[in-house]
Order: structure tokens, then sequence, then C-alpha cells
């Protein structure tokens, strides 16, 4: 297992987050496709046409907002998630634990939400936690900001050779099409399991949840997820919910990028009531 130094890659992401007014950073307007690779390209359309649901219980964004007017401030809202400021202190108790005993997995493939990764990771960091990005992709995986293309991260451990024994909790970030590519993958269903089975803390946001449904761990959860996970939740016999943050036991999940403050400070306070529990 091989650990990165993120340090430089922070610093780089809060300076531009500072560029615009409130944190904000610049969203691209027009995406240039003179470097990319026939891969990228294909991962860019699918972003584009599936966004944001390519469940089977899906109809079309227009359809869909046309016929649930809330649906259309979710959209708006997963649009401006660059609008996450990175730079913000995190909100950590003066006499609350550090996270420094633990490593949290990140488990990740290509088409993440970039806010979903790169906000909470800088949240648990701060905390003093370890922090791996675990995939089945090498080198590096591509974020986005809703539709255009963003930050790529370096992959410390793949997918393979991660032991789910050497981690103390999983975050799962959103992204429609990381969120089906994970779902469909055997060895992210069997370490999500072992995870579950040892009552690790699992944290989802967006469509992260979908590889809880995968994975057959929903039953008999009550969850939150992008709205238009609702179905595939309630037909996997969980009780879903349209709010900012739920937890229930090991789970915590959230719906959207405007969600991560609430999203972060319940993960960590998970996080450090399992850390008093083995003092």
């Amino acid at each position: 297992m091989v650990t990165k130094d993120k340090s430089a890659n922070t610093a780089n992401i809060v300076k531009g987050a500072e560029s615009m007014p409130g944190g904000a950073s610049t969203i691209p307007t027009e995406r240039s496709t003179a470097h990319d690779t026939p891969s990228e390209l294909a991962l860019d359309d699918a972003n584009e046409m599936s966004f944001p649901a390519s469940d089977p219980v899906a109809v079309s964004n227009i359809t869909r907002i046309e016929k649930a007017p809330e649906m259309s401030a979710a959209a708006s809202d997963h649009q401006n998630s660059n609008a996450m400021g990175l730079s913000e202190e995190s909100d950590i108790e003066p006499e609350a634990p550090d996270l420094s005993p633990l490593t949290i997995a990140i488990l990740v493939t290509d088409g993440f939400e970039q806010a979903e990764l790169l906000a909470p990771r800088q949240a648990l960091e701060s905390a003093g936690a370890t922090v791996h990005v675990i995939s089945d992709k090498t080198g590096r995986v591509q974020g986005y900001e809703h539709t255009d293309k963003g930050e790529s991260v370096d992959v410390d451990c793949a997918l393979s050779e991660a032991s789910p024994e050497d981690y103390s909790a999983v975050l799962l970030p959103g992204g429609v099409v990381n969120g089906d590519a994970l779902r469909m993958s055997p060895d992210a269903r069997a370490f999500i399991q072992k995870i579950n089975k040892a009552h690790k803390p699992i944290a989802s946001i967006c469509h992260g949840g979908w590889l809880l449904i995968s994975a057959g761990i929903a039953a008999d959860r009550t969850v939150t997820s992008w709205p238009s996970l609702q179905d595939d939740f309630t037909n996997a016999k969980a009780k879903w919910v349209d709010q900012e943050v739920v937890c229930d036991d090991n789970f915590v999940s959230s719906r959207k990028p405007s969600d991560i403050p609430a999203f972060n400070k319940a993960f960590i306070g998970l996080l450090r009531e399992k850390i008093k529990e083995l003092a």
C-alpha cells in the first residue's frame, strides 16, 4: 500500500477556491477536448447523457423537473457544487479526540463528484485521520463538477489489493458514473460488505449510496441520497428520507454537495465516538 502526500494538491485546490467571493472556484463554461483521450471523452459523454440518474427507474432530467419542481433546485445545487469552499476551517471541538489512530478509505472510480471527495477528505485529514483513495483504477481517477471535468486525484491503493481490516471506516462519494460503476464491481461490493460486517462506519453521499444497495446491506436502514435513488432504496427495503444528513447506527448519508458541512460533522462525530469506545 502506497501513501501519497496530498498537501501540495490541497493547497492548489484551496488557492483556486479562494479566487472568487465566498471561496468559490471558477466553473469552466466550455470543455476543451483537444487533449482528451478516447476514454476521457467517453466518460464526459456518459456524464452528460446520464446525470443525474442512470438507474432504470429514472426518467429524463427534463421530465423529472417538470413533474417535480423541487428537483430543479436540487439540480442547481449540483451544478454549483464547486462553490463548496475547501479553505474553511473544520469544525473541530477543542476537547474532542483527534482521529490520528484511524485510517479511512475513500472508495471511488472515474466520474466521482469532486466536492464530495475533496471536502470530506480535507475535513478528515484536518481532524488527524490518515486517508487513502482506493480504486479499481491505477494512477489517478478523474473527478467532475457536475458535468464539467474537474480535479483528478492520486490512487493510494488498488481495490484488488486493499484489505478491509486495514481501514477504520469508508467514505463513498457520489457522481453518477462513479456510483454506477462501483455498484457493478464484485471487489467493491465485497469490500463494503466486510466493512459493514465489522460494524465500521460507512459514509455515503449522493449516488455513492448505490453501492449499499448492490452490496445487499441497505435493508431495514434509514438513509438519504440524491433524490433519484429513492425508488432504488425503497425497493431494497430501506427507508429513504429527504434530509440534510441521516445517521443510522454505522451509516451516515447525505444528498448532495450543499449538505457536505453537516455530512462532515456527522461522520467525524461518529468516528470520534468509535475512538472513545476503544479508549
